[in-house]
């Protein structure tokens, strides 16, 4: 018994390594991959990046990364994986 809940707990985590996985490819058919962007986003803003994460924007990949700025603020930039782009 304690092996089949064993079994059944490590499925949810295999298939979010899957769909992590499929987000990366994506994203980098699209141009720019989430660690290229966390690594221009920490580089341009001096910061402490805290979160990373891919979402899809109308179909088109856009990461969110939520960024500790040295001054203590947090900030937020939207990072288009096509083209660059950042609001």
């Amino acid at each position: 018994m304690a092996g089949l809940l064993v079994l059944v707990a490590a499925v949810p985590a295999e298939a979010r390594r899957d769909e992590h996985s499929t987000q990366r490819e994506a994203a980098s058919r699209n141009g720019l991959s989430l660690d290229q962007a966390v690594t221009r986003v920490r580089r341009d803003t001096g910061g402490r990046v805290l979160s990373a994460e891919s979402r899809d924007n109308r179909g088109h990949t856009v990461y969110r990364i939520k960024v500790l700025l040295p001054n203590g603020s947090v900030r937020v930039v939207n990072v288009d994986a096509q083209s660059g782009a950042t609001e």
